[in-house]
Protein backbone atom coordinates (compact mmCIF):
# COMPACT_ATOMS: atom_id res chain seq x y z
CA UNK A 1 0.00 0.00 0.00
CA UNK A 2 2.49 2.77 1.08
CA UNK A 3 4.23 1.66 -2.47
CA UNK A 4 1.51 3.10 -4.34
CA UNK A 5 0.52 5.73 -2.30
CA UNK A 6 4.10 7.03 -2.91
CA UNK A 7 3.79 6.33 -6.27
CA UNK A 8 0.37 8.19 -6.46
CA UNK A 9 1.40 11.23 -4.58
CA UNK A 10 5.02 11.43 -6.38
CA UNK A 11 3.04 11.30 -10.15
CA UNK A 12 0.66 13.99 -8.63
CA UNK A 13 3.83 16.43 -7.60
CA UNK A 14 5.43 16.17 -11.31
CA UNK A 15 1.87 17.42 -12.47
CA UNK A 16 2.16 20.37 -10.50
CA UNK A 17 3.71 23.67 -12.37
CA UNK A 18 4.95 26.27 -10.05
CA UNK A 19 6.53 23.93 -6.79
CA UNK A 20 7.97 26.97 -4.98
CA UNK A 21 3.89 27.38 -4.43
CA UNK A 22 3.17 23.94 -3.70
CA UNK A 23 5.34 24.01 -0.45
CA UNK A 24 5.87 20.16 -1.09
CA UNK A 25 7.77 20.79 2.34
CA UNK A 26 5.24 21.63 4.36
CA UNK A 27 3.00 18.37 3.63
CA UNK A 28 3.40 15.10 5.07
CA UNK A 29 1.58 11.78 5.60
CA UNK A 30 1.20 9.30 8.03
CA UNK A 31 1.04 5.62 7.56
CA UNK A 32 0.20 3.12 10.48
CA UNK A 33 -1.43 -0.22 10.27
CA UNK A 34 -0.49 -4.51 10.60
CA UNK A 35 1.69 -5.82 7.49
CA UNK A 36 -0.36 -8.11 5.62
CA UNK A 37 1.86 -10.93 5.66
CA UNK A 38 3.94 -10.51 8.61
CA UNK A 39 1.18 -9.32 10.78
CA UNK A 40 4.07 -7.32 12.40
CA UNK A 41 2.99 -3.52 13.38
CA UNK A 42 4.28 -0.84 10.12
CA UNK A 43 4.59 2.78 10.97
CA UNK A 44 5.74 4.88 8.58
CA UNK A 45 6.07 9.00 7.92
CA UNK A 46 6.00 9.68 4.16
CA UNK A 47 7.78 13.66 3.91
CA UNK A 48 9.32 15.16 0.68
CA UNK A 49 13.13 15.01 0.29
CA UNK A 50 14.12 18.41 -1.26
CA UNK A 51 17.48 16.78 -2.82
CA UNK A 52 15.65 14.07 -4.43
CA UNK A 53 12.83 15.60 -5.38
CA UNK A 54 10.45 12.65 -4.20
CA UNK A 55 8.29 12.26 -1.42
CA UNK A 56 10.04 9.56 0.37
CA UNK A 57 9.21 7.06 3.70
CA UNK A 58 10.54 6.40 7.16
CA UNK A 59 10.30 5.25 10.36
CA UNK A 60 8.67 6.92 12.91
CA UNK A 61 10.75 8.36 15.46
CA UNK A 62 10.99 6.85 18.72
CA UNK A 63 10.97 7.46 22.82
CA UNK A 64 10.80 6.14 26.16
CA UNK A 65 8.16 5.75 28.61
CA UNK A 66 8.99 4.01 32.38
CA UNK A 67 12.14 2.65 30.58
CA UNK A 68 10.31 0.54 27.42
CA UNK A 69 10.28 1.66 24.06
CA UNK A 70 7.85 2.96 21.65
CA UNK A 71 7.02 4.67 18.25
CA UNK A 72 5.29 7.68 17.56
CA UNK A 73 4.37 9.63 14.42
CA UNK A 74 3.52 13.48 14.58
CA UNK A 75 3.54 15.28 11.50
CA UNK A 76 1.63 19.11 11.16
CA UNK A 77 2.32 22.68 12.60
CA UNK A 78 2.70 22.62 16.65
CA UNK A 79 5.23 19.95 16.82
CA UNK A 80 7.52 21.08 19.41
CA UNK A 81 5.09 22.06 21.34
CA UNK A 82 2.98 18.58 21.52
CA UNK A 83 6.50 16.53 22.13
CA UNK A 84 7.07 18.76 25.11
CA UNK A 85 3.54 18.39 26.49
CA UNK A 86 3.95 14.87 26.12
CA UNK A 87 7.29 14.61 27.60
CA UNK A 88 5.94 16.04 30.60
CA UNK A 89 3.25 14.13 30.87
CA UNK A 90 5.54 10.63 30.87
CA UNK A 91 7.48 12.37 33.41
CA UNK A 92 4.47 13.37 35.54
CA UNK A 93 3.15 9.97 35.57
CA UNK A 94 5.89 7.16 35.12
CA UNK A 95 4.32 4.82 33.78
CA UNK A 96 4.31 2.95 30.64
CA UNK A 97 2.82 4.70 27.21
CA UNK A 98 -0.96 4.12 27.41
CA UNK A 99 -3.55 7.23 26.10
CA UNK A 100 -0.39 10.43 26.99
CA UNK A 101 -0.47 10.91 23.14
CA UNK A 102 -4.01 11.52 23.15
CA UNK A 103 -3.79 13.57 26.18
CA UNK A 104 -0.91 15.41 25.37
CA UNK A 105 -2.82 16.04 21.69
CA UNK A 106 -6.07 17.56 24.00
CA UNK A 107 -4.04 19.21 25.85
CA UNK A 108 -2.16 21.09 23.03
CA UNK A 109 -5.78 21.65 21.31
CA UNK A 110 -7.49 23.67 24.25
CA UNK A 111 -4.19 25.75 24.28
CA UNK A 112 -5.00 27.33 20.47
CA UNK A 113 -7.45 30.33 19.68
CA UNK A 114 -9.06 30.67 16.64
CA UNK A 115 -6.31 32.24 14.99
CA UNK A 116 -4.05 29.00 15.71
CA UNK A 117 -3.24 26.88 12.82
CA UNK A 118 -4.61 24.06 14.88
CA UNK A 119 -7.80 23.12 16.61
CA UNK A 120 -10.67 21.14 16.44
CA UNK A 121 -11.83 18.26 18.37
CA UNK A 122 -9.33 14.91 18.12
CA UNK A 123 -9.66 12.31 16.08
CA UNK A 124 -9.30 8.91 17.26
CA UNK A 125 -9.19 5.09 15.24
CA UNK A 126 -7.85 2.06 17.27
CA UNK A 127 -6.66 -0.77 14.26
CA UNK A 128 -5.86 -4.43 15.78
CA UNK A 129 -3.82 -6.31 14.24
CA UNK A 130 -6.41 -8.96 12.62
CA UNK A 131 -6.61 -5.46 10.35
CA UNK A 132 -10.10 -4.46 11.61
CA UNK A 133 -10.34 -0.53 13.31
CA UNK A 134 -12.80 0.59 15.49
CA UNK A 135 -13.07 4.66 15.91
CA UNK A 136 -14.08 6.41 18.85
CA UNK A 137 -15.80 9.43 19.33
CA UNK A 138 -15.12 12.46 21.80
CA UNK A 139 -16.70 14.66 24.61
CA UNK A 140 -15.23 17.93 25.37
CA UNK A 141 -16.11 16.88 29.41
CA UNK A 142 -17.60 13.78 30.76
CA UNK A 143 -21.20 16.21 31.49
CA UNK A 144 -20.49 17.43 27.89
CA UNK A 145 -23.62 16.75 25.99
CA UNK A 146 -22.01 17.15 22.56
CA UNK A 147 -20.39 14.69 20.87
CA UNK A 148 -18.30 14.65 17.57
CA UNK A 149 -17.11 11.70 15.48
CA UNK A 150 -13.69 12.00 13.10
CA UNK A 151 -13.91 15.59 14.33
CA UNK A 152 -17.43 16.55 13.52
CA UNK A 153 -19.82 17.36 16.14
CA UNK A 154 -22.92 14.88 15.64
CA UNK A 155 -26.01 16.77 14.92
CA UNK A 156 -28.98 16.35 17.09
CA UNK A 157 -30.97 13.72 15.47
CA UNK A 158 -27.47 11.61 15.28
CA UNK A 159 -26.38 8.95 17.28
CA UNK A 160 -22.97 6.98 18.00
CA UNK A 161 -22.56 3.18 19.16
CA UNK A 162 -19.08 3.84 18.70
CA UNK A 163 -17.29 4.33 22.61
CA UNK A 164 -17.03 7.64 23.81
CA UNK A 165 -13.93 9.50 25.09
CA UNK A 166 -13.81 12.23 27.75
CA UNK A 167 -11.32 13.97 27.37
CA UNK A 168 -11.20 15.76 31.13
CA UNK A 169 -11.37 12.25 32.80
CA UNK A 170 -7.67 10.16 31.63
CA UNK A 171 -6.84 7.42 33.65
CA UNK A 172 -10.48 7.95 35.35
CA UNK A 173 -13.15 4.55 35.24
CA UNK A 174 -15.25 6.78 33.19
CA UNK A 175 -12.63 7.59 30.81
CA UNK A 176 -13.96 5.55 27.66
CA UNK A 177 -17.77 4.38 27.91
CA UNK A 178 -19.97 2.86 25.25
CA UNK A 179 -23.63 4.54 25.01
CA UNK A 180 -26.56 3.41 27.17
CA UNK A 181 -24.24 1.79 29.36
CA UNK A 182 -22.53 2.52 32.63
CA UNK A 183 -20.04 5.12 32.55
CA UNK A 184 -18.13 3.87 35.34
CA UNK A 185 -15.79 0.22 35.22
CA UNK A 186 -12.87 -1.09 37.03
CA UNK A 187 -9.58 0.03 35.62
CA UNK A 188 -6.14 -1.42 36.02
CA UNK A 189 -3.39 1.44 36.21
CA UNK A 190 -0.51 0.89 33.98
CA UNK A 191 2.41 -0.81 35.79
CA UNK A 192 5.22 1.90 37.46
CA UNK A 193 8.86 1.53 36.74
CA UNK A 194 9.89 -1.68 38.14
CA UNK A 195 6.30 -3.12 38.89
CA UNK A 196 6.33 -6.85 37.20
CA UNK A 197 3.73 -6.85 35.32
CA UNK A 198 0.43 -8.43 36.25
CA UNK A 199 -1.37 -11.86 34.65
CA UNK A 200 -4.72 -12.63 34.72
CA UNK A 201 -5.91 -15.97 35.63
CA UNK A 202 -7.60 -17.91 32.28
CA UNK A 203 -11.26 -17.90 34.09
CA UNK A 204 -11.11 -14.58 34.10
CA UNK A 205 -9.56 -14.10 30.76
CA UNK A 206 -12.21 -15.62 28.98
CA UNK A 207 -14.89 -13.85 31.02
CA UNK A 208 -13.49 -10.58 29.40
CA UNK A 209 -13.17 -11.71 26.24
CA UNK A 210 -16.76 -12.72 26.21
CA UNK A 211 -18.28 -9.61 27.61
CA UNK A 212 -16.27 -8.04 24.90
CA UNK A 213 -17.31 -10.00 22.72
CA UNK A 214 -21.24 -8.83 23.60
CA UNK A 215 -20.40 -5.01 23.06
Amino acid sequence: MTKDFLAIVNQMAALVDDRILAQFTKTSFLVGGYHFDSGRLYQRIVRYNETTGQYEREEFGGIKSAGKGFSLGFIGDERAAYFKILGKLIHEQQTELNFQPLQALSLLLKSQDRNSAVGGSPQVVKVYRHRNYLPYAIRATAADDKVTLFGRPLLSYERTFYPVIALDRFGQTDFVHYPDMPRTRTLQPPPKIGDPPKRAGRRNGRAEGRSQGLR
